[in-house]
């Protein structure tokens, strides 16, 4: 086993995250430190960057002689360092880098002699991995009583990661039948960690451009790679599923390092992503596999390969992996071009090797994968401050574009141009809409009216469909058009849930999902009646709040698990980035917005680091529930049953942030007196239902929702009233000013 991961050099552009001022001067300090050298960086723009150091056995910070990994995280707040066996998500890595608890432990798991148990003398620990919060790889030296030198590596991960990550690779270990994994020595749930024996060999990417090592064996080592991924996904065991949407979304997530870091190249690769969400592969049949497969997981020693992990297992489309290969190893000729022939070789072997022992593997697909996988590779250039790599990320685009263009145009015809060309746009609905119309062969839309367009977002839009009602009377649709298709997968999913789950009978609803183009970004429903709850009045307004509360409280209270999760450090760098867009439209609130951005950044890191018993990638003290995420009147329809609409961001997170939005909306949209008796409506009739009020986080979530309302405000868009001029300037003050006063609260 040996080490492997991006080294981020030692320095980054000045005044490339304003965020991070102490981002430069960090890594000019750490990177200047003799024998300190880069292993891994996270950076999030606007919120924070981890950066890894491997510090030599030397140095004076070095534990007992022992090579280590230092941490720096930087905030907008300053610069703390730790060491990575103090890493809050790996909580049992302390221990399985402490020699003596890794002497006991292993003392009677080395096998016997003829003087008994072959007991453990002594132990060096040397950290070979790591990924903060994420993985650590330790070799372990080990001296037995007779004197024998045993060399064993541990792998712990995180707690958060879930069973399957220790289950599955112990599994592979363990097949009775040549075991795809290194012998399994131990194994500690209480530290998530697994213990395996060495494995011999160089790392597969070197060997493979190489060029002292002859053309025709490392071809002959790409097709044995093959081989071993098709046995690796014709195993069966539990895991998880990982979507090529799931994919989309979070390689989507990682643009705005891009953009920070080079404008025109993150364009590019957002345009590709655009195309390439306007297709996503049907998922078919899964296999087990990682989904992004480093080669540099196998050793080639001769002609046999090993496979020293299998990171993140899920169930995945066989083309996931065999893509993330194909892409690694594009890369690799892009940094040796010398060598392009052989590794374009290499990778047909890949795919030949594994076709040979797993079957056909569909090329549309594999395509698609491929061309995802290197997305994200380019990204991960920029999020990992890889920043030697980055003038080679602008050839990695070229490539990129020459490998989309060539997925048929069939899959990505866009829906935009003619959404409002009703005989269109009937051709395109109807194969959908007859499946669930009374009267199939009648079905024809017969009307197209535009409803709203959000310009980079979406385009609603309302048609009026003959033959799905009885008699063929018309029936009203309203078709979402999703900027971004594979949101409209997201929606559509969202909205399925919901609507089979706990608003499926009674008063409380959400829209009926129709069958829909979800493909290609468009999602359809039937038509809701009622009206908006930021249109009453009076007791209508009343009742309406308490009928909204009891919809909140049946969402928060269901057991339905959404595929996403709020995450604050994605939170807190969209209110740097609203922060800015403030400061740009109104000059004169520059130092306000920038005092609540910065205020909820610390109040929401306070809040996170103090929680006990985190959940998810932003969990607070809160539960880990459905919620709505963009909750407010407008989207509440009063009618016979209460519908409320826009479900598209729903994910799992903390039911304070829907309580404390709503509350919000409802102060910015009436005058004082009125605003508090519908607040305190509201929140008496959710803790009646709901059984909890959530009160100690409403302060929190509601200093978010008053910068988001200032930014809406601003730009003259969102549910509430609009003004110009001084007037709007007002509004817009009075907006942050609420929300700096929540976080005083």
């Amino acid at each position: 086993m040996t080490a492997r991961g991006v080294e981020p050099s030692g320095s980054v552009p000045a005044g490339l995250d304003p965020a991070l001022p102490l981002l430069a001067e960090t890594m000019a300090a750490a990177g200047g430190t003799p024998g300190w050298t880069p292993h891994d960086a996270s950076w999030t723009p606007g919120h924070r960057c981890v950066l890894t150091y491997r510090v030599p056995a030397d140095d004076p910070g070095a534990p007992a002689g022992a090579s280590t990994f230092a941490v720096w995280e930087v905030t907008p707040f300053g610069a703390d360092r730790r060491d990575f066996r103090a890493d809050p998500d790996l909580p049992g890595l302390a221990r399985a880098a402490d020699p003596g608890v890794v002497c006991d432990l292993l003392s009677t798991r080395l096998g016997t002699g003829r003087a008994g148990p072959a007991r453990v003398r002594s132990c060096v620990v040397e950290p070979v991995r790591y990924r903060p919060g994420r993985q650590a790889v330790l070799r372990y030296r080990l001296t037995t009583e007779s004197g024998e030198l045993r060399i064993l590596y541990a792998r712990v991960g995180a707690t958060a990661a879930g069973t399957a990550a220790e289950e599955v690779p112990a599994a592979l270990a363990g097949l009775p039948d040549r075991p795809l994994l290194p012998a399994l020595v131990a194994r500690w749930p209480e530290y998530a960690a697994l213990v395996h024996e060495a494995a011999d060999g160089r790392p597969l990417p070197v060997v493979l451009r190489d060029a002292g090592v002859p053309a025709r064996v490392r071809v002959r080592l790409a097709y044995r790679l093959g081989t071993l991924l098709a046995r690796v996904h014709l195993q069966t065991a539990p895991a998880p599923t990982r979507s090529g949407t799931d994919v989309l979304r979070d390689v989507t997530a990682s643009l705005p390092a891009g953009e920070y870091a080079d404008p025109e190249v993150a364009r590019r690769l957002a345009t590709v992503l655009d195309r390439l969400g306007a297709w996503v592969p049907a998922s078919g049949h899964l296999v087990l596999g990682a989904g992004d497969l480093p080669p540099g997981l196998v050793l080639a020693d001769r002609n046999r390969l090993t496979l020293l992990d299998l990171p993140g297992p899920a169930r995945i489309p066989a083309e996931a992996d065999l893509g993330s290969v194909l892409a690694r190893l594009l890369w690799q000729w892009l940094g040796h071009p010398d060598q392009r022939p052989v590794l374009e070789a290499a990778g047909r072997a890949v795919v030949a090797g594994y076709e040979r022992r797993a079957g056909r593997v569909d090329p549309e697909a594999l395509l698609w994968w491929r061309s995802l996988r290197l997305a994200a590779f380019a990204l991960g250039r920029y999020t990992r401050l890889d920043t030697a790599s980055w003038g080679r990320v602008a050839g990695l685009t070229d490539c990129l574009d020459r490998l989309v263009s060539a997925l048929p145009t069939r899959v990505a015809a866009p829906l935009a141009a003619h959404l409002l060309d009703r005989r269109a746009v009937d051709q395109v609905l109807r194969p959908h809409l007859a499946k669930v119309a009374a009267e199939p062969a009648a079905v024809e839309v017969t009307a197209a009216r535009l409803v709203q367009h959000v310009p980079g977002r979406r385009t609603v839009v309302r048609y009026t469909v003959r033959g799905l009602l009885p008699g063929g009377g018309p029936a009203e649709v309203v078709g979402t058009l999703f900027a971004q298709p594979f949101r409209a997968v997201l929606a559509e999913a969202n909205l399925r849930a919901l609507a089979d789950g706990p608003f499926k009978t009674g008063p409380l609803r959400v829209p009926e999902p129709l069958p829909s183009p979800a493909e290609r970004g468009l999602v359809l429903y039937r038509y809701c009646a009622g009206t908006p709850l930021d249109q009453l009045d009076g007791d209508a307004a009343v009742a309406g709040v308490r009928a909204a509360a009891r919809w909140l409280a049946r969402l928060h209270g269901s057991d339905v698990v959404l595929p996403r999760r709020l995450d604050l450090a994605a939170e807190t760098a969209r209110c740097r980035r609203w922060a800015g867009t403030l400061a740009d439209l109104e000059p004169d609130l520059h130092a306000l917005a920038w005092r609540l951005a910065d205020g909820w950044a610390l109040a929401a890191e306070t809040a996170r680091a103090g929680a006990a018993g985190t959940v998810g990638t932003g969990g607070m003290a809160g539960a880990d529930v459905p919620i709505h995420r963009d909750f407010h009147p407008a989207h509440v329809l009063v009618g016979e049953s209460v519908t409320v609409l826009a479900p598209d961001d729903a994910r799992m997170g903390d039911p304070a942030f829907d309580v404390a939005q709503f509350c919000a909306y409802l102060e910015a949209g009436a005058d004082p007196a009125r605003a508090a008796a519908l607040r305190r409506a509201f929140l008496h009739e959710y803790a009646a239902a709901a059984g909890r009020p959530y009160a100690g986080r409403t302060a929190l979530f509601g200093a978010y929702a008053w910068l988001r309302i200032a930014r809406n405000l601003a730009l003259g868009n969102g549910p509430l009233p609009l003004t110009d001029g001084r007037a709007r300037g007002r509004a817009v003050a009075r907006a942050l000013q609420r929300g700096l006063a929540c976080l005083d609260a």
